[in-house]
């Protein structure tokens, strides 16, 4: 893909708040629509300007990967804890799966564009 079309793919974000006619509907379904929010990260994607990548760059990759396992891990541990204490509410369960799948994309995407501008 061409770097103008990887910016516009940032405008699927807004269909993420498609989550909100979960509070007309009440179908667990419509909290699903959250993760869109991932798409969110490329607007950050496309403002990296990697031509040809180098050692850095790659550097900067595992450097974002490992600050998104750590944040991965904490964030299954909360997700863990809102499964024991919300066990019968299974929409609490699908809105923090979402939720932690779109914070991760984006989690990444943002780490990676502070390591690049150092």
């Amino acid at each position: 893909m061409s770097k103008k079309t990887l910016k516009y793919l940032g405008f699927l974000g807004f269909l993420g708040f498609g989550g909100f006619q979960f509070f007309v509907t009440g179908r667990t379904t419509d909290i699903s629509q959250f993760a869109f929010f991932a798409f969110f990260a490329y607007f950050w994607i496309a403002k990296l300007s990697v031509g040809i990548p180098d050692e850095r760059y790659f550097y900067n990759v595992q450097q974002a990967q490992a600050f998104v396992g750590n944040l991965a891990v904490l964030e299954a541990a909360a997700l863990f804890l809102l499964s024991i204490a919300f066990s019968r509410s299974t929409e609490v369960l699908v809105f923090g799966i979402a939720l932690l799948f779109a914070s991760l994309i984006i989690g990444f995407a943002v780490k990676l564009y502070q390591l690049e501008e150092k």
